[in-house]
């Protein structure tokens, strides 16, 4: 009776976080999209500069690779913000690709492998606020986030009790 309770309780508490899940992945592409949009400019200017002495953005940022001194110095800053850019860039396109039942799952899977990620999903949370889900992707975590904590903490209570005894009548 009390592990029903509290397997009913955590799958309640599961079903509040995971309906979460969509309108976090939204304002997270949000704060993607602008960073990708502050970035942008920078690295059209470096393509238009190199371009000017016949050099492609590939090409530039390899001669940069031998670069010492204060060359080598303005190519690292630029070559940092390039890579940042292709990252962040690829990363939301590939969320803007998806449809919005898996984005949650893809920026889970984007922030274990990738720091940079993470640090963004950091930023966003400190700025998130709950909110009462009203759409179907937001009803589809809620009801996988109440069935992974209700069946999840069931099954363990259900094998505890058996391997126990507990629970026989």
């Amino acid at each position: 009776m009390v592990a029903r309770f509290i397997a009913g309780v955590a799958g309640i508490v599961g079903a509040v976080i995971g309906s979460q899940a969509p309108g976090y992945t939204l304002q997270y592409m949000q704060n993607l999209t602008g960073r990708v949009d502050e970035l942008r400019p920078i690295v059209e200017q470096f393509d238009a500069d190199v371009g000017k002495y016949g050099y492609t953005r590939d090409r530039a940022l390899i001669e940069c690779e031998t670069a010492d001194g204060l060359l080598e110095a303005l190519c690292t800053g630029y070559a940092t913000t390039i890579r940042r850019f292709e990252l962040l860039s690829a990363h939301l396109d590939e969320l803007k690709a998806a449809g919005p039942y898996v984005r949650p799952l893809i920026l889970m899977r984007e922030a274990a492998e990738n720091e940079v990620i993470r640090d963004i999903g950091r930023s966003v949370m400190k700025e998130f606020k709950p909110a009462v889900p009203v759409t179907l992707d937001g009803a589809a975590y809620a009801a996988g986030g109440f069935a992974v904590l209700w069946g999840g903490l069931t099954f363990i209570f259900g094998f505890l009790g058996a391997l126990f005894g507990f629970g026989r009548r």
